[in-house]
């Protein structure tokens, strides 16, 4: 899709893909579709140009929305963790020719917890307007399904993989949440899940409430939230290597206090 005058950069659209593994069983193109939004999908099908965190997972989503020579005619970029700003110019080059290009995340919203949001900076720099269209978000859906009070929180990414590291930064984080009363969320590799929730247990204060969810649009949906106290008393779930999203902080209260 060109924009009619060649001297207007093209638009960058944000593009929201499913949450659940693109390795599932019960992945289809009617499960995207009830999924996602029509503007999403219409863009799967026109766009020539996509900026993709897999190339193999956006051309599994996208062969679904077009034929063959639709598939044919499709350009995929590379944007990851391995990517380097240097890289970043080259990624514009179809925009600032006036093609419009849709940026793809390998699950959720691009540009949270991913390496888009690089792009974007770069594309708002440069004068090339940003489309945002709506989908689902992991971590923004924990926030919602946990209790925790969503008024004032933050996201921390990933915390240290070695576990004397993690748990040194547990303890620095339960001491700023009792000065502070933050909701606090962050992420784990898949593998580590189990251990990093030990820990939470572990470190966290009983004051505190700790929330996991994993799995949050597919069928092995798994979210639990409760005070420390109650995590202290029963055995813990098994999360497995379902993608997951944890948070600890302050039960929500019904009326929020002022200045939170």
């Amino acid at each position: 899709m060109k924009r009619q005058e060649q001297n207007n950069p093209g638009r960058l659209y944000l593009l929201p893909t499913p949450l659940r593994s693109f390795s599932d069983a019960f992945w289809s193109k009617e499960s995207v579709s009830a999924e996602l939004p029509a503007e999403a999908l219409r863009l799967f099908s026109i766009l020539e140009t996509f900026i993709v965190e897999s190339e193999r997972s956006a051309a599994r989503l996208l062969s679904s929305f077009r034929d063959r020579e639709g598939m044919e005619r499709l350009k995929l970029l590379l944007l990851n963790e391995h990517s380097v700003e240097a890289d970043l110019a080259g990624l514009l080059e179809p925009l600032l020719g006036g093609q419009d290009c849709g940026l793809l995340s390998e699950a959720g919203m691009p540009c949270i917890a991913d390496p888009g949001a690089a792009l974007v900076a770069e594309a708002q720099e440069r004068g090339i307007q940003v489309v945002p269209i709506s989908g689902p978000s992991s971590i923004f859906l924990a926030l919602a399904a946990s209790g925790l009070s969503g008024q004032s929180f933050t996201f921390l990414g990933y915390l240290p993989a070695e576990r004397t590291a993690r748990k040194a930064r547990l303890m620095r984080l339960a001491t700023e949440f009792q000065k502070d009363g933050l909701t606090r969320i962050f992420i784990e590799a898949p593998y580590r899940n189990d251990a990093l929730l030990a820990d939470c247990v572990a470190v966290l204060p009983e004051s505190a409430w700790l929330a996991i969810a994993a799995d949050l649009d597919g069928d092995r949906r798994l979210i639990h939230s409760r005070s420390l106290g109650a995590w202290r008393a029963a055995p813990l779930p098994t999360i497995g290597k379902l993608p997951a999203v944890f948070l600890f902080g302050k039960r929500a209260p019904v009326r929020p206090s002022e200045g939170s």
